[in-house]
């Protein structure tokens, strides 16, 4: 660690960080010694660090309060708007042509409240593994499938009788 600290500062680099709660968990629900040892080198390291650091994760909730504390930023990235859903939707199922947007996939797109451009990224990247282009409605289709296996959709519970 303190070697990625030392190459980035001796570059003048902007050392990005993916995944940080992996070096930064907090301490608190460390199980083993070495997990307390990293995060209090990483803190070091981040404290000494003149450059640019940009961490970024999906679990801020688990970063430990130290390590928060020397961030001057802290940046939460929310789920896209219906109205971002829609113009993604547009530019990368539909060639940009927002006169294709029917009304039902206008719905569909509605309820996707968790969908992130990622979500878009994962669908693109399985059109370019198969070698196919997705009609609209199973781009739709596979959009709806990324965001069903999304923790925060798993969680939720429906309210009201079920038939």
């Amino acid at each position: 660690m303190a070697k990625m600290f030392e190459e980035a500062e001796a570059e003048q680099a902007v050392l990005l960080l993916d995944e940080a709660d992996s070096f930064l968990r907090s301490r608190k629900l460390a199980e083993r010694n070495y997990e307390v040892s990293e995060v209090n080198e990483m803190l070091q390291g981040m404290e000494r660090y003149a450059g640019i650091f940009i961490c970024t994760t999906n679990l801020f909730h688990e970063l430990d309060e130290a390590a928060l504390r020397r961030f001057t930023f802290k940046i939460q990235f929310k789920p896209l708007t219906p109205a971002q859903r829609e113009r993604m939707f547009v530019a990368e199922a539909l060639g940009g042509d927002a006169q294709a947007l029917t009304d039902e996939q206008r719905r569909r797109l509605r309820a996707l409240e968790q969908l992130a451009p990622g979500d878009f990224a994962a669908v693109k990247r399985q059109v370019d593994v198969l070698g196919e282009a997705f009609e609209p409605d199973e781009f739709l289709s596979q959009l709806e499938a990324e965001h069903r296996v999304k923790p925060e959709v798993q969680q939720q519970r429906g309210i009201g009788f079920v038939h």
